[in-house]
């Protein structure tokens, strides 16, 4: 027998109701660590209890019921378990359905406190961490993800969008997928400045990188009520293939190649040409150029003084093809820098780059000119909508990290599910640990 006390307590914390009550309290060695105690926790009904059905007046009563055991939160340092005998009922249409308990959602191995700190838990470390810590098989953290993102999902509401981003990411070699974005709204303050209000967040998730891609995206958001004629903005790097399907799907956007997407495809080619002539038989290049790969890739404010001396002597070699590309990019950030807005000195002067890279002796760069002639229209878009995929370039650091800490999915929805988990701004029932 139960001490009214201690049983009073527990539902308290059960949040436990009439015809509810605990009928046992146990430490029990586990089944499959006999040296740890673990809190098994009986719950049962009243008996001639009747349960409310959804669409009728009347309780109905028990018909027959079903033993079931949940983990529960650990309670001290002791692994914790609920078990009921879990009522099925008969209804006025003379149908069989299993009635719901307060404590967890149907078809779930934990009770909804648990769940809610499991949620808690991976958003913030590896799934196989967190399994490990609890005592449970991965999968059925993963089986639990999957589900709550999945009805969080049902709620999203698309109706607000009027700009977005799309970037793909690769995951275990040539699988890809591609991320949906919508970028924050942008605001001019009273001094004239333009800032950005609200937060971004993924909207839509999908493997592949090609036009059906940009077409699935387009069918989930008038799912979801957006309107294509109210999206003024999209972004997107410099394939095609994303940008033709992204203006025929949002007919009022402009399309933009955003300028950090511009900036590193010139950065590749300074790398590109460096490795170039790092492979080279000229035995002064390899030396001059022998461990300076980070050099190029940072900005000169970015290096440390170690650097900035050893870059300062390098850009006196004038056979360089590596310190000749590197000066292209210099110019290139510059041209950024240096215009602010849409107008015709702004396009003269890209002209004016493109022309002189395109007649560069740098081969990585003439190549470069390229895709500067190929994409000018959307590049100079950028200073008529000033938007970027900034945020989804730091949303590409918060997917490496997902990448890195899981090292490697099962499949490519676990992946996506992540996505949408940590970057998707979901309503998700997080539980708080202390």
């Amino acid at each position: 027998m139960i001490d009214p006390h201690i049983q009073k307590l527990f539902s308290l914390g059960l949040g436990l109701e009439e015809p509810w009550r605990i009928t046992s309290l146990e430490m029990v060695p586990s089944e499959k660590q006999p040296t740890l105690l673990e809190l098994h926790i009986r719950i049962d009904f009243e008996e001639g209890s009747s349960f409310p059905c959804p669409g009728f007046d009347q309780g109905c009563k028990v018909h027959d019921t079903r033993e079931r055991t949940w983990r529960h939160l650990n309670f001290f340092q002791y692994r914790c378990y609920i078990t009921a005998r879990v009522p099925r009922i008969i209804t006025p249409d003379g149908k069989v359905r299993t009635v719901p308990v307060p404590w967890a959602r149907s078809g779930s191995g934990f009770t909804l406190m648990m769940e809610g700190v499991i949620l808690t838990l991976v958003k913030h470390m590896p799934v196989r961490t967190v399994a490990r810590e609890i005592g449970e098989h991965d999968t059925k953290l993963w089986r639990l993800i999957d589900y709550h993102v999945g009805e969080a999902l049902k709620d999203q509401d698309f109706s607000d969008v009027s700009a977005i981003g799309v970037d793909e990411y690769s995951h275990k070699g040539h699988n890809y997928i591609t991320v949906f974005l919508s970028h924050p709204d942008v605001v001019t303050d009273e001094a004239g400045r333009r800032r950005q209000a609200g937060k971004a967040r993924v909207l839509f998730v999908t493997e592949g990188k090609d036009k059906d891609a940009v077409k699935r995206f387009l069918e989930r958001f008038k799912e979801k009520d957006g309107k294509p004629g109210q999206v003024k903005v999209a972004t997107s790097d410099m394939i095609h293939g994303y940008r033709s399907v992204l203006g025929e799907s949002f007919p009022e956007a402009v399309v933009t190649v955003d300028k950090f997407h511009v900036v590193k495809n010139c950065s590749d080619a300074v790398d590109n040409t460096r490795k170039r002539e790092m492979r080279s038989k000229n035995a002064a290049k390899t030396k001059d150029l022998k461990e300076t790969r980070y050099i190029w890739l940072k900005n000169p404010d970015n290096l440390t003084d170690r650097q900035r001396e050893r870059l300062g002597q390098l850009l006196q070699v004038e056979y360089l093809d590596t310190v000749q590309a590197y000066s292209c990019r210099l110019e290139l950030q510059d041209f950024y820098e240096t215009h602010k807005a849409y107008d015709e000195d702004m396009v003269s002067d890209f002209e004016r780059l493109a022309i002189r890279f395109a007649n560069s002796a740098v081969m990585e760069i003439r190549k470069f000119a390229q895709c500067l002639t190929r994409n000018a229209v959307e590049i100079l878009n950028y200073f008529q909508t000033l938007r970027t995929n900034a945020i989804l370039e730091g949303f590409n650091s918060k997917i490496s990290i997902i990448k890195s800490r899981a090292r490697g999915f099962r499949n490519m929805r676990n992946f996506m599910n992540m996505i949408y988990f940590v970057c998707g701004e979901l309503s998700l029932p997080l539980q708080p640990i202390m």
